[in-house]
């Protein structure tokens, strides 16, 4: 074991310890708590050893962190993200701070179609350059893992132009993301006019963009906004039938803005995930637990739009795998900041601390397949860690919002300071 830097006497190293799969019920409380702790890093950057401080003993002279009155716990992975868009949509931050809707305002050509514009006007170099920069602030904040869905193209060329700049960025900065096909996730202009019919958009999606991000390498997943003034259940059913013949994992928008019937359906396919999940019953969260999907809650656009808060906690009563994602993206929801979302998960989801950290971990690290490599504090994993300047991790939650990241590590490489780094 060839030990490169040792996180030394940790006032608490959240492990999480446990099962690869996905975390349920009582099992999301457990994070598996070790006190005045060490965690020794590897020239791999991976985690080599995590115990008791008394009990280090490793070879060689690492480099040793000191670590006293610090909480490590795994890095935030981000599982619900938008962030490949050119422009913004500041204005219709205004409009509905001023009351607007954000249906109405998607009726009169704004919301997901403003973004669309944007960012078929944009090249690859330009994506990947405002793109970058989002990350940066995301690093900063916790999160070493994300997941990026396009939707801002709706057509094949963007669609296509987004996810090869999102593994760009995986590619070039060392960056851990998955990507997601979003071409289903409203209808485009000349579909809105009547120049051509919504089933013309669902075939060319199934015929033609997602062959072409499979063949392409582009895409993991498929995604599709399956909702009131979006793609009806059987719209969304053909995509995402499609979506499995060519290999892709599952993921749907459902039931954010009314129940119809996204979440009943991602049970019906055995969908990895369901998202936002606003409007559910109790029949829907016994699909879902039935179904082994996992509920990715999304707080910060209920904050930022108005809405409801989906119940988070009747999820978790039912059995339903829960995560927690920032739907990062130009209109519903810029927050960047997964700690200051795990918290609006507590006080708005009606989640525990301790379940949130679990869904902003080990749980949305399961939805991406990387159960394996992040979301624990155990030997092998990947050194993806965030160091904490509290003792109780409780303060991300009591502090909402404060910055509270002392440091982070992406494969063992500190992560917080690359802005810095590219100054110097």
């Amino acid at each position: 074991m060839s030990v490169a830097f040792v996180l030394h006497r940790a006032a608490k190293v959240l492990t999480l310890a446990g099962p690869q799969r996905p975390r349920r019920g009582r099992e999301m409380s457990d994070l598996c708590i070790l006190e005045d702790a060490s965690v020794a890093v590897d020239e791999d950057g991976r985690i080599a050893w995590v115990g008791s401080a008394h009990n280090l003993d490793v070879p060689g002279d690492p480099e040793i962190v000191d670590c006293r009155g610090k909480t490590i716990l795994p890095a935030f992975v981000d599982a619900h993200t938008h962030l490949v868009y050119a422009g913004d949509r500041k204005d219709e931050l205004e409009m509905r701070l001023s009351g607007a809707d954000y249906e109405a305002i998607f009726a009169a050509g704004g919301g997901i179609l403003a973004s669309v514009r944007a960012t078929r006007s944009a090249d690859e170099d330009a994506l990947v350059t405002a793109t970058r920069s989002r990350i940066r602030r995301m690093l900063r904040a916790g999160t070493t893992t994300f997941e990026i869905k396009s939707g801002y193209g709706l057509e094949p060329a963007t669609e296509l132009r987004q996810l090869a700049a999102a593994r760009r960025l995986a590619r070039e900065d060392g960056l851990r993301i998955r990507t997601t096909c979003l071409a289903a996730h409203a209808f485009p202009e000349d579909v809105r006019d009547g120049r051509r019919t919504a089933d013309d958009f669902v075939s060319e999606i199934c015929e033609t963009i997602l062959p072409a991000a499979v063949r392409e390498g582009l895409a993991d997943y498929a995604d599709v906004f399956c909702d009131r003034g979006a793609f009806s259940v059987e719209q969304a059913r053909r995509v995402l039938a499609r979506a499995k013949e060519l290999g892709l994992g599952l993921r749907v928008h459902a039931n954010e803005l009314g129940p119809t019937g996204g979440a009943r359906l991602a049970a019906e396919l055995g969908a990895l995930t369901a998202d936002h999940l606003l409007f559910v019953d109790d029949d829907d969260r016994r699909a879902l637990a039935r179904a082994g999907v996992t509920a990715v809650l999304l707080p910060g656009t209920s904050l930022v739009l108005g809405k409801p808060f989906a119940d988070g906690r009747a999820l978790i009563e039912a059995g339903v795998p829960v995560a927690v994602a920032t739907d990062s993206n130009p209109g519903s929801c810029a927050l960047e900041n997964l700690g200051l979302v795990l918290a609006l998960a507590c006080y708005g989801n009606r989640l525990s601390p301790a379940e949130a950290i679990v869904a902003a971990t080990h749980n949305a690290a399961c939805t991406l397949g990387l159960a394996h490599e992040v979301g624990r504090v155990e030997p092998t994993m990947a050194a993806d860690l965030l160091v904490l300047d509290t003792d109780d991790p409780r303060d991300l939650v009591y502090h909402a919002g404060s910055p509270l990241a002392w440091a982070v590590y992406c494969r063992g490489r500190r992560v917080d300071r690359l802005d810095e780094a590219a100054k110097s």
